[in-house]
C-alpha cells in the first residue's frame, strides 16, 4: 500500500500529528493520498447507499494511529472538499457529528451507519466521523487506558475543527463511548459539542465490567495482577491499572448539570449491561432529559426501538 502524508498545523502533547488518508483493506477503493505540497485528498470512497459514501482514514501521531471512518454525501461541497483540497473548499461541512462507539466495538458500527444514512438522505452538508478507541477494532494498541482514550478523542476533535471546519459540532455516543465523552467534558472543564446524544451511557462502567461482563475467573486474575481479554469480535486486554482507573473515575459523583441542556439520553428498560436505574438516577440528578424505551435491550436489537432512538436523536440535533 502506497500513500503520502502531510503534517497539519496543530500539536498533540507537543508532537506533530500526521493525517494519512488511504484505502483500508476492508474498503475496496483505490489508494488515497494527501499531496505534501497541496494537502489535496484524493477520493478513496465507496457507496453504502444511494445518498451516502464512506471513507476510511487514519490520524497518525508519533506513538499512535487512530483508525477512522467518515460518512458524507456524494454531492455538493462536502464531496468537492474531499476531492479538490480542503483549503480550496473553505468549509467542507456545515455540520459534523462525532460518533463514539461502546466497549469492544469498532468504527464499523451498525448504529453509526444507520444514523449517517438517515441524516445524509436529508442533509448533504453534514458528515459523521467515527473512530476506534485504543485496543478496539483494528487499532494497534494491545491494551487500553483512560489517558489514551482522552488523547484519541482530543485528537479527533482537533482534526474535525481544524480540517473540516464545521459551524456545528455534535456528538453521539453509546455505552462506554458515552462514559468517555462525559469524562472528557469533566476532565477538560468544557463541552466541545453543541449537543450530545447518549444511548445507554455506561455511567457506572466499573460496575458494568465487574458485574455484567467479566467472569469470576477474570476478576481473580485481575486481583492477582494479571490481564484478561474481554469483548466480542476482538478481545480488549484489561489490566488491573485500567480497572482501578475506572473505579477512581466515577462520573456519577460529578456534576454535569451545567451541561444538561446540551444532552439527551435514550435508555432501554431491559438493558442487560447498563442498569436502567443507574442511568435514570444520573439523568435525574443532573437534570438531563432522558427518553425511556420500554423493553429495549442494550444493543436495541428491535428495529422499531432503534428507529425510535434514531428519530429522537435526529430531532434533538435539528436534523
Amino acid at each position: 500500500m502506497t500513500f503520502h502524508s502531510s503534517v497539519f498545523r496543530f500539536p498533540v502533547s507537543g508532537l506533530p500529528v500526521f493525517y494519512i488518508f488511504h484505502s483500508r483493506p476492508e474498503c475496496p477503493c483505490p489508494t488515497a493520498a494527501v499531496d505534501p505540497g497541496r494537502g489535496v485528498i484524493e477520493p478513496a470512497v465507496t457507496f453504502f447507499g444511494e445518498t451516502a459514501m464512506e471513507k476510511y482514514f487514519d490520524l497518525h501521531g508519533a506513538d499512535f494511529t487512530i483508525r477512522c471512518k467518515i460518512y458524507f454525501a456524494p454531492v455538493a461541497k462536502p464531496a468537492a472538499g474531499i476531492e479538490t483540497g480542503l483549503e480550496e473548499a473553505g468549509q467542507p461541512f456545515r455540520h459534523v457529528i462525532v460518533f463514539c462507539h461502546g466497549f469492544a466495538g469498532h468504527k464499523d458500527n451498525a448504529m453509526a451507519q444507520k444514523l449517517a444514512g438517515r441524516i445524509l438522505e436529508k442533509h448533504d452538508d453534514t458528515a459523521l466521523v467515527i473512530f476506534n478507541w485504543p485496543g478496539h477494532g483494528d487499532d494497534d494498541h494491545a491494551g487500553i487506558t483512560l489517558e489514551d482514550c482522552d488523547a484519541y478523542l482530543g485528537t479527533v476533535l482537533e482534526y474535525v475543527r481544524s480540517t473540516l471546519h464545521p459551524r456545528i459540532l455534535d456528538a453521539s455516543a453509546t455505552s462506554f463511548g458515552g462514559y468517555l465523552v462525559l469524562k472528557y467534558i469533566s476532565d477538560h472543564g468544557t463541552n466541545p459539542f453543541r449537543r450530545i446524544c447518549l444511548r445507554c451511557p455506561a455511567v457506572v462502567m466499573h460496575r458494568v465490567l465487574t458485574e455484567k461482563v467479566l467472569t469470576a475467573e477474570d476478576l481473580r486474575t485481575l486481583s492477582e495482577g494479571g490481564e484478561v481479554p474481554s469483548g466480542f469480535d476482538r478481545k480488549v486486554m484489561l489490566s488491573p491499572a485500567f480497572m482501578q482507573s475506572l473505579r477512581d473515575n466515577d462520573i456519577t459523583a460529578l456534576d454535569f448539570a451545567p451541561y444538561a441542556a446540551s444532552m439527551r439520553i435514550a435508555q432501554g428498560t431491559a438493558d442487560e449491561l447498563v442498569p436502567f436505574d443507574a442511568v435514570q438516577s444520573f439523568a435525574g440528578r443532573n437534570g438531563i432529559s432522558m427518553v425511556t424505551v420500554e423493553g429495549a435491550d442494550h444493543r436495541f436489537l428491535d428495529p422499531a426501538k432503534m428507529d425510535l432512538v434514531l428519530r429522537t436523536f435526529m430531532q434533538f440535533l435539528d436534523l
